[in-house]
């Protein structure tokens, strides 16, 4: 039996990963020129055997990056996009192909996960968030599609038919943070999202507590006193208006910041990983102080550092909570749910995944 080791060389290195390689002419032919078609496919083939030997690693790629190149390459539907995959080396993708599977496929952001489709398959009230990941014409539409038509875009758009902006995205944020303080416990009704029950008394507003664990689903909640305060124009010493009654930030709202078991029974203080704008505290931020949540986070890698509450820049008073670093990190859960929470956030990407699968 005669094979063509030609177009066997082509098949087998398409099938494997095909990366961004040089095209080869019918006539055997090398397009840059340098080599005869025979070479040529003696080195195609060697790219296939090195590939194989190596599994689903070569083209592998972190899953939010793969996201991101497929977003900041148009989000096409059928046409290939670009990628660079963990190794270095140039490769090329498609949206069926790698990232659908990605929302679809069970199992693939950790071991046991739910894929995002499962909660997220409609743009009906029976969706969470009226949305639907099971197809490309899905993911365009966003979420909140009947609460909020004609829908809130998942890739930083401003509105539907605006630019991408992959670093606003809300997709990128949901799939890579973790909800703050670490440990939340997984509750997919979202009673727990605004945080703890809180009640003024004397002055002073307290989280309401069953026991010695907060409770949740109030009017008055965490959350709507970090929103009040913000409003109100954060500041250090003059009172402000919550549940009708006058508070302060030292009394009510610094201890959010600084008190264990005041998010979630057992929760760390903020204050705990967050204590002074040096290397050694995370995202070299500070929660302990007044002073250290107007500084922001990422004081010495982003100097003058990155605003919590929604400021256009650090020093400026245009606070926008609608628009809060603090608010997203404090209310919302980090997808797929039961995402094992590393402080050292080396997991924050995603895994590394290759042709809608998992790579160990």
């Amino acid at each position: 039996m005669i094979i063509n080791i030609k177009s066997v060389s082509l098949i087998m290195l398409m099938s494997c990963a095909y990366p961004v390689i040089p095209s080869y002419a019918d006539s055997g032919s090398f397009s840059g020129g340098a080599k005869g078609g025979d070479q040529c496919m003696v080195e195609a083939a060697k790219v296939y055997l090195d590939c194989a030997a190596n599994g689903s690693k070569s083209g592998a790629i972190k899953a939010v990056d793969l996201i991101a190149a497929w977003i900041n390459g148009g989000a096409p539907k059928e046409k290939k996009f670009e990628y660079i995959g963990a190794d270095g080396d140039d490769y090329n993708g498609q949206f069926d192909i790698d990232v659908l599977p990605l929302f679809t496929t069970a199992g693939i952001w950790f071991k046991g996960s739910r894929s995002c489709a499962s909660c997220h398959f409609d743009n009906s009230e029976n969706s969470y968030h009226e949305m639907d990941l099971t197809s490309y014409e899905g993911l365009m539409k966003g979420g909140d599609v009947l609460s909020h038509p004609p829908g809130v875009p998942l890739f930083g758009q401003g509105n539907h038919g605006a630019a991408y902006d992959w670093s606003h995205s809300k997709l990128r944020a949901r799939l890579r943070n973790n909800r703050m303080p670490p440990g939340w416990p997984e509750d997919l009704t979202e009673v727990n999202r605004d945080g703890p029950c809180m009640k003024v008394s004397n002055g002073v507003a307290e989280v309401v507590k069953k026991g010695d664990s907060p409770t949740y689903g109030c009017d008055l909640n965490a959350l709507g006193l970090l929103e009040t305060w913000t409003k109100a124009g954060a500041p250090k010493k003059s009172k402000f208006k919550f549940g009708g009654k006058k508070v302060s930030f030292t009394k009510s709202v610094l201890p959010l910041f600084t008190t264990h078991g005041i998010w979630f029974k057992g929760s760390q203080s903020c204050s705990s990983c967050h204590f002074n704008n040096s290397e050694n505290s995370y995202h070299e931020m500070n929660l302990s102080s007044y002073e250290g949540i107007m500084q922001g986070g990422d004081v010495l890698s982003k100097p003058p550092g990155v605003p919590l509450l929604g400021q256009s820049k650090i020093g400026a008073r245009d606070f926008n909570w609608s628009m809060s670093k603090m608010k997203a990190r404090l209310r919302n859960n980090r997808m797929s749910p039961g995402m094992e929470f590393d402080i050292t956030e080396e997991n924050r990407d995603g895994p590394l995944v290759f042709r809608g699968k998992r790579v160990e």
